[in-house]
Parts: structure tokens; C-alpha cells; sequence
């Protein structure tokens, strides 16, 4: 029996709105539609999800969903699916788009705010997380402007004594400042903390000494400490969070009262804390003293001299707790993060007194860095059983805190200070850990494991990501120790022996790729080869890690590794390359595919005989990962791979292209038919890449996908808008006037730009797409289209004038005078307004310096040439204007560009603060855009305006000269440049 919602229309301000009531049919409705997002049967469980989906826009819909969350007669799982149905709403629709457009109707808005916190406190455990977790979503658009009365509400919580409310407070609190931790200072972003710290400092601290002192009250209830320890973890984030930005005043006021008490908890015994519900988990108390860890380390870094008077005393606390705390698993977090508050404090000049005493130095390194740079069991087991997350925490710097990690910057922090000490204590140990291994290599090595762990940490003094190692401590010689100590493990035979000691070789060589000569470069490139072809996920990974790396170095701007060198081993390293990726463990290994991207841009054209073979393989296991799209980084290796493959072949052979074609057109057509969104970027970048390499007319499949390109539902994306306008622009440039059979077609592409352009953050895509029409339509298409084009452009200006906006503007304007005349740029303008032309030019030429590009610039010269030398009304109505453009053109020529021109585009197009993979647009590097020139016949602008200023006087002789004359002397001089170059003479007739 088909099950559907009841829906009213509902008159609102001349529109209409579809309502859904609070009716017992809809929430019979809504919940069979929940029941079936909890199905095992993909296919209904997205149907279901897409239904719900398309009615969100029904006035009424999350009031529902609140509803059907609060009822407790109703499943638990379907409450919770309510819930998590309500958060994801409003995550999709809360935001207000540039443009003012609303996905939560403003009757629905005023409800949920109205309710749902009240909501939330009312929920049991998992559902009030997702609801809260609904208000934090709120609070990022609307607290504390459109939210004023959220944390005065909260706050009254404070003394419910009910800790399940207050604790859903505290955890909707949490994510609403948390971004304090991490936005840029601003005024705005200040003047925000203050509001929150004169609401809710003084409460939380109040709320803190009383959840403290209720610790020792319910001492014997483990029920009631769980709840009570959950409170204090939140309190300590959130007074993390609070304290980021500044030391606010009423903290500092109170620094001894929150001190008195994080180190009353860092004395708290485990043994009198509820334990984790996992053994190998840490416990709420392990923690939260952990989350102190991280605010005392705060206050050492930022606030050092008001935290003087506390820092030796949690100095000595924490230095017994890294010398008592065991080696599992669950006490890691708590470890590294202590560490990493002795790294803050010893690298500050006020606290070296603390840890310069010869016998601190060795007891730190003794006792508290050396037992936690040794491989444990725990660690040997992620090792084999779960490789991708030992390569998260081992090479790819994860926000999770391992104890090598904090053992690593305790190590660096020391240097700062004490570099000759703390080197000469650890060669002693690393000195011993090298013999023990060298005496039983089968037995002890775990030592030599330690020992080039050590030598890692105590000789790099700066790296970044992407460079390795930029700096080394120069009392350890780093490639002698490679020599003699880590190139024999990778020499070794048998790549699935000692796989632990050949990833440690293999990540070394990767550190110090900088600091190794060429010839250990070369050296390494065949036995990374054979690595490839290791059983074990993390020494293959490394492996192609290392290839990837070393074809990465430079030197005096050169590569280190050249195509000639790879040349010889090119067939092996293919074969493995895509062999290990067929290995277990190894299917979307992205170090693998970014290895093979590597290999392609670097090889170029020697890879000739074994493109194809390439790109096959590559489609291959494009129709596989297309199945479900789990590895981002993965996926866009795979496409540059793809694109490099094309730009470097079509390159030396252009008729190539065809084959690239036959190979990925009905791979591509198969992605966007099941509609896999994830990779409608991607396959939009490489059709205009590949419609770019081609010559003559459009063939037949891009014609036949043309149509589609328009649909609305592609647009809906943001990260597609700038592949398709890519995409279109190749089209048209190709095409021409044969894309267009009918007038339909083209307002379809009009309405495309119409959206764009009345968008801050692709209203450059916008100019992008007229310009390429402009360019390459005939005028008597285009003319009809015009007057509505240039008022779309008035009317954007006159809401949001941005230099981005200016720049694309004048470039727009300059391109139609070149393109289809002054003449007819002046009609146009003119007819929508007596004398608008005027007020356009007036307005616009004091921003022509801001335009930045020398295609820019030659458009613009062009345009202005032809408006001042073929456009008689500049001669006669406008002929005040004449000097004055004539001015701007000579300016934008030779004075330098107007920084603001410059645009911080990531600050000026619309900020993408969601990191989620669908959202945000990934160009790739090796797809993009080619330079196009409007104007390739004229190679030099300067000259070619001084010729048409040449030509334009001797139609009118003495006219010109008089106009000239009103220049600046600087501005003469350079005009006569001009015409010197292009006429060989610098006097106008």
C-alpha cells in the first residue's frame, strides 16, 4: 500500500507555500519512511532517504521530524532516525545562500529555535547528541546575532542539578565555541567571545567547582562519577576553547581556582574512576586529564607569565605521571598529550631553568622518551592487522596522539635549548640499541627499530609535508648513518623479511630524501621496485611513498631524478605499480596511485609505448572505486593520472586524442549516467581537457551530451560549476554557432550565466562563459541578448560592486568593443539610459588598474583601442572622456598592478568552510585550463594600440593631437613609444 504525506497549500505574500500539518496520517507517513532508512536493502534505504529528501522543502516537515523524535510510544530506532533525519536537514538547508535563498521556510525557522533545545534535554543519550549536535549547526549561522536568547537559556540549566540537561548543554556548547580554537582574530570574532565569556564564564566556573567537589560526595558511586567525569571532560574542551583566542580577563582573575582544581583531578587516583566500557580504551579520567594536559600547555605557550607561578609544580605532577603510567594502549592519549605539555614548556625561554640541570636532561630521556619510542605488542599488531591506520598515525601526522609522536617533539622541543646534551644521551642509547641488534638481529629488533627512530627525531630540525626535512641537527651525519645502517635492510634479498625494519628504512630514505645525494637516489630507485611487490600493505605503501618523494626533489630547480633515469626501469616499475594494487589491502592505496601519477608527469613522453596500456588500467579501476567512492585522495590521484596521461601525449601527438576518447568516453558516460556526483568534477575537467586538444568540428558523442550540460540538477552543485563552465567554454570555442540550432539552445546557456553571475562566488565563472559567447558567436546572434545581459551586469553592480566583480566587468565590456564594435557597445548602453555610457565609464574607470593577466590586459587594450579610435560618438558626445580612458589604457600598461587587483580569491568567492568530499571542488593540476588568447593575431598590444591610434588620426587629421595633449607629460612620453614601435614614427597626423 503506497504511503504518502498530506500537504496543504498555504498563501504567504502573493506565494505559496506547501504545508505538511502535525497529522496522524503524516507521522504515519514519516515514520514508515524512517522504518525503511533502517533497512539492510540498499536500494530501499535510498529510495527512502530520496523521498525524504525531496519533501524537505514542505513547510512544516521538521517540525514533524521533532515531533516523531520526542514521542515516546515510538521505536527507539525510529526516534533516532528522526533525529539524525533532523540534524542532516538542517546541516542541508539552515544556511542562507548569497543570493537570499532559504531552505528552512522562516515560519519553520522561528519553531525549531523556539524548541528545540527544550528538545534536546528532554532526549536520552544518543538522540540528544544528534539534536544537539542540530543546535550547534544553528548556532554556526545564527548565534549570537539571530540567536540572542540561546545561551542565557542554556545557562539557566546550570542549576537544574540534572546532569543528563546539563550535560546536554555542555555538549551543545562545546561545538559552538570550539571554532574559536581556530578562526582568524577579528574584531567581529572578539567582540563574540566577550558576549559568550560575560554569559557564561562566571556559570561554567561556578558549574565546575561543583561538579569537582561532587566527586568526593558520590566517591562509591561509579554511576554517578561516570556522569560526573563526562561533565568535566566537556567544561575542560569548552575552557580550552574559551581561552584560545586570549587570556580573557575573568579566567586570569580566577587562573588559581581553575588551577587548584585541573591539578586536584591530575592527582585523582584510576583507581577510584569508573572504568572504560573497552579495556584497551581510555577511561573518562585518563581523559580528561589529557584535555589538561592540553589547557595547561595552552597557558605555557601563550600565557606564559601569568602561568610562571603554577608551571613548576604541574611540571613535577606531570613528570611523575609519564615515570608511573603503563605502556597499554588506553593510557596513550593521556601520555602524549603530557609530553606534549613538557615539549611546550622546555622550548620557552622563561622555563629553561626547569630542565637545564645535566641529570634532568638524562632522567627525561632515560625514563620518559626511551620506554615510549619502544615498538609494543600493541603496535606490532596494528602493524600486521590494521596497515592503514598504522600509516595514519605513523607518516600522515593523524589528530591521533601516539606516543612516539609526543616522544618525537619532546626530543625536537629539548634541541631547542639543549641540542649538544640531549644529541650526546641519545647516540650513548642508540649507540647500545644498534649493538643489541647487531648481537641478536632476530631476537632484538625492536632495538634497531628504536635506535633509527631516535636518530630520526634527534637529527631533523625543520620539515615540512610537502619538502621532507629542510633542516638537520648537524652533530649527527644522517647520510652516513643510511649508509651503514638502513640501506643493508632494503638490500636484504627478500622483501617479506623484516617487513618492520624495511618500512622504518623506507620511511628514512622518505625524511631525508633532501639530504641523500643523487647517487643513493639512483641507488634506491631499483630495489623500490622490487619493494613494490612486498606482501606487507605498509612496506609496499612506503615503498611507493619513497618513489613518489624522490621524484619530487629538486636542485638548482632541477629534477634530481629525470626521465632518463627512470627510463630504464620503466616496464618493472608499471608492472608493479599496478600489480600491488591488486594485493589484498591495496585496492584504493592512494600512495600507490600517487606513485603512477608521479611516474606519468615525470616520464612524459617516454611512457609513449605504455600510455594506453596506462589509461586502461586506470579505467578499469575507475569502474570499480565508481561503485562506492570511499578514498577522496585516491580518486584524484586516479584523475590526475588520467589527465597528465593526456596533456603529455596529445602534447607530441596530437592525434592521439582520439584513442584517449575511445577509451574513457564510455567510462565517463557510464558515471554520469548512474550519477556518481563525487566524480562529476573530475569527469567535467577531463571531457574540456580532451575537447580542448582537438581541432575542426565538435565530433558526435560531445555533441550529443551537449543538451544535458544545462540541466539545473548539475548546477545544484557547487563543485561543478567551474568544470562545466570549462566544459562550455571548449564547447563554444569549437563549436561555435553550429551548438546552436535554435534560439532555445542559447537561452538555455544564458540562463546558466544569468545564475551565475548574481553570485559572489562564481560570478567570474559567469564573465567566463559570456566572454567565450562574445568571442565566438556573430554578432547577429548575440545582439538580441545584450540589453538583458548588461542589465543583468547594472544590476549585480549596483547590489555588490567587488573588485573581482569591477575586473570582469571592464574585461567583459572591453571584449565586446573589440568583438563587435565600439559603436554598437555605445548603442546598447545608451538605449537602456540617456547618457549611461557616460555614468558606466565614469564609474569604472578608476578601477582599470585592478585588472591583473596579460590576456586581461590585451582584451582591454583592444577594446579601448577600437572605442577610441573606430567609435565616433567618442569624438563628439563623449569626447570629454576621451583623455581620461585614453589615460587609464597608458596606466594599465605601465604602472604596476593595483594590489588590490590581486584578489584573495579563497576570501572574495564564497568561503567553503565544509570539508565534506561532495562539496568542495578539486581542479586538478594536471587539466588546467589552457592560456587562451581572444586575439592571437596581435602579439603586441602596446604596439598595436599605437597603430590604431596612427591609423585613427591621419582618418582625422589635427583631431587627435589636441586630445593628446591634455595628457600627463609621463603618459606622452609613453604614448609615443607606442607608436614608435608600431608605426616607426612618434607624431599623430
Amino acid at each position: 500500500r503506497a504511503v504518502s504525506f498530506v500537504c496543504v497549500q498555504r498563501p504567504h505574500r502573493q506565494t505559496h507555500h506547501t504545508q505538511m500539518e502535525l497529522t496522524e496520517q503524516n507521522m504515519q507517513a514519516l515514520q514508515h519512511y524512517l522504518r525503511q532508512t533502517l533497512s539492510p536493502d540498499p536500494a530501499v534505504r535510498k529510495e527512502a532517504e530520496a523521498f525524504l529528501q525531496s519533501v524537505e522543502s514542505n513547510q512544516g516537515y521538521p517540525l514533524l521530524l521533532m515531533h516523531a523524535a520526542d514521542q515516546a510510544t515510538i521505536e527507539p530506532d525510529i526516534r533516532l532516525s528522526a533525529s539524525i533525519t533532523l540534524k542532516n536537514f538542517i546541516k542541508r538547508n539552515w544556511a542562507v545562500t548569497e543570493e537570499g535563498q532559504v531552505g528552512v521556510q522562516p515560519a519553520d525557522r522561528a519553531a525549531i529555535k523556539a524548541q528545540i533545545v527544550d528538545l534536546m534535554l528532554r532526549l536520552p543519550g544518543a538522540m540528544q547528541r544528534q539534536v544537539s549536535d542540530a543546535i550547534a549547526i544553528i548556532g554556526k549561522h545564527d548565534f549570537p546575532a539571530q540567536w540572542e536568547e540561546l545561551l542565557p537559556y542554556m545557562v539557566t540549566k546550570f542549576a537544574s542539578g540534572d546532569f543528563n540537561m546539563i550535560n546536554g548543554v555542555l555538549h551543545t556548547a562545546h561545538p559552538l565555541f570550539k571554532r574559536y580554537r581556530f578562526e582568524e582574530r577579528s574584531d567581529k570574532l572578539w567582540s563574540e567571545i566577550i558576549l559568550v565569556l560575560n554569559q557564561f564564564a562566571e556559570p561554567l566556573t561556578r558549574l565546575f567547582v561543583h561538579t569537582v567537589d561532587l566527586l568526593t560526595v558520590h566517591a562509591k558511586n561509579q554511576a554517578a562519577l561516570k556522569t560526573l567525569f563526562s561533565s568535566l571532560l566537556l567544561i575542560a574542551k569548552i575552557f580550552y576553547s574559551l581561552n584560545a583566542q586570549d587570556l580573557p580577563a575573568y579566567f586570569e582573575e580566577n587562573m588559581a581556582l581553575w588551577m587548584d582544581k585541573f591539578m586536584l583531578l591530575f592527582n585523582w587516583p584510576h583507581d577510584a574512576a569508573p572504568e572504560s566500557d573497552e579495556p584497551d580504551k581510555p577511561s573518562l579520567l585518563e581523559m580528561l586529564k589529557a584535555q589538561i594536559c592540553e589547557n595547561i600547555a595552552l597557558y605555557a605557550q601563550k600565557y606564559d607569565e601569568e602561568f610562571a607561578p603554577y608551571m613548576e609544580r604541574f611540571v613535577s605532577v606531570i613528570w611523575h605521571l609519564l615515570t608511573a603510567t603503563g605502556i597499554d594502549a588506553k593510557y596513550d592519549q593521556l601520555v602524549s598529550t603530557a609530553m606534549g605539555f613538557l615539549s611546550s614548556a622546555c622550548q620557552r625561554e622563561s622555563y629553561k631553568a626547569l630542565f637545564e640541570a645535566p641529570a634532568t636532561l638524562q632522567s627525561i630521556c632515560e625514563k620518559v622518551v626511551v620506554p615510549n619510542v619502544i615498538f609494543r605488542e600493541s603496535d606490532e599488531e596494528m602493524f600486521e592487522g590494521d596497515p592503514e591506520e598504522y600509516i595514519r598515525r605513523d607518516i600522515e601526522g593523524s589528530d591521533i596522539d601516539t606516543r612516539r609522536r609526543g616522544a618525537c617533539d619532546l626530543v625536537r622541543a629539548l634541541c631547542e635549548f639543549f641540542e649538544q646534551p640531549v644529541t650526546q644521551i641519545f647516540a650513548h642509547y642508540i649507540g647500545i640499541m644498534l649493538q643489541e641488534y647487531a648481537a641478536n638481529p632476530k631476537g632484538k629488533w625492536k632495538s634497531k627499530d628504536a635506535a633509527i627512530f631516535l636518530v630520526t627525531s634527534v637529527a631533523v630540525r625543520g620539515q615540512t609535508k610537502e619538502q621532507g626535512t629542510t633542516k638537520t641537527n648537524q652533530l649527527i651525519n644522517v647520510v652516513d648513518f643510511f649508509v651503514t645502517n638502513v640501506l643493508p635492510e632494503l638490500q636484504a634479498p627478500n622483501v617479506n623479511e623484516n617487513s618492520l625494519l624495511r618500512a622504518d628504512a623506507l620511511k628514512y630514505a622518505m625524511t631525508f630524501r633532501n639530504q641523500l645525494p643523487r647517487d643513493i637516489h639512483l641507488a634506491l630507485l631499483p630495489l623500490l621496485v622490487a619493494h613494490l611487490t612486498s606482501t606487507n600493505t605498509v612496506v609496499t605503501t612506503y615503498a611507493a611513498g619513497a618513489l613518489e618523494k624522490i621524484m619530487t626533489i629538486r636542485a638548482g630547480g632541477q629534477h634530481v631524478v629525470t626521465a632518463a633515469d627512470l627510463a630504464p626501469l620503466l616496464q618493472g616499475l608499471l608492472t608493479n605499480l599496478f600489480t600491488a594494487l591488486e594485493q589484498p589491502g591495496n585496492h584504493e592505496n592512494e600512495y600507490v596511485m600517487k606513485a603512477i601519477m608521479r611516474l606519468v608527469s615525470t616520464s612524459k613522453t617516454d611512457l609513449g609505448p605504455y600510455v594506453m596500456i596506462i589509461v586502461n588500467k586506470l579505467s578499469h579501476v575507475l569502474v570499480e572505486v565508481a561503485k562506492n567512492p570511499s578514498k577522496p585522495r585516491f580518486n584524484h590521484y586516479l584523475f590526475e593520472s588520467l589527465g597528465c596521461s593526456i596533456r603529455y601525449t596529445c602534447a607530441s601527438n596530437p592525434v592521439a586524442i582520439a584513442s584517449f576518447e575511445e577509451n574513457l568516453f564510455p567510462v565517463f558516460e557510464g558515471l554520469l549516467a548512474n550519477d556518481v556526483v563525487e566524480f562529476q568534477p573530475y569527469v567535467f575537467q577531463l571531457l574540456a581537457q580532451m575537447l580542448e586538444a582537438r581541432t575542426g568540428p565538435v565530433p558526435a558523442p560531445y555533441q550529443a551530451l551537449f543538451p544535458h550540460l544545462t540541466f539545473p540538477a548539475l548546477w545544484q552543485s557547487n563543485a561543478n560549476t567551474s568544470p562545466l563552465v570549462r566544459l562550455l567554454q571548449a564547447y563554444i570555442r569549437l563549436g561555435g554557432e553550429t551548438l546552436f540550432p535554435n534560439e532555445q539552445s542559447l537561452t538555455g546557456l544564458l540562463s546558466v550565466f544569468q545564475k551565475l553571475i548574481l553570485s559572489k562566488a562564481n560570478d567570474h565563472e559567469g564573465f567566463n562563459l559570456i566572454n567565450a559567447l562574445v568571442e565566438s558567436l556573430p554578432v547577429a546572434r548575440m545582439q538580441q541578448y545584450l540589453t538583458t545581459v548588461f542589465s543583468l551586469l547594472f544590476q549585480r553592480m549596483q547590489a555588490s560592486k567587488t573588485v573581482k566583480f569591477v575586473k570582469g566587468l571592464l574585461v567583459f565590456i572591453c571584449l565586446v568593443a573589440a568583438k563587435y564594435g565600439g559603436p554598437l557597445l555605445v548603442q546598447t548602453v545608451d538605449a537602456m539610459q540617456a547618457s549611461l555610457f557616460a555614468m558606466l565609464l565614469n564609474r569604472l574607470l578608476e578601477d582599470t588598474q585592478k585588472v591583473t593577466g596579460d590576456v586581461e590586459k590585451k582584451i582591454c587594450a583592444v577594446g579601448v583601442a577600437n572605442l577610441l579610435c573606430e567609435t565616433p560618438v567618442m569624438l563628439t558626445t563623449y569626447v570629454a572622456l576621451w583623455p581620461k580612458l585614453l589615460t587609464c589604457i597608458i596606466s594599465l600598461f605601465e604602472l604596476p598592478e593595483d594590489e588590490q587587483g590581486h584578489v584573495d580569491e579563497e576570501a572574495e568567492f564564497a568561503s567553503m568552510e565544509d570539508q565534506e568530499y561532495k562539496a568542495s571542488f578539486a581542479k586538478l593540476a594536471f587539466s588546467g585550463r589552457p592560456d587562451h588568447d581572444p586575439f592571437p593575431q596581435i602579439p603586441d598590444a602596446k604596439t598595436y594600440f599605437g597603430k590604431m591610434l596612427h591609423t585613427a588620426a591621419a582618418r582625422q587629421p589635427g583631431q587627435l593631437a589636441p586630445l593628446v595633449a591634455q595628457l600627463p607629460q609621463e603618459a606622452q612620453a609613453h604614448l609615443q613609444r607606442y607608436l614608435q614601435a608600431g608605426t616607426g614614427s612618434t607624431i599623430l597626423p
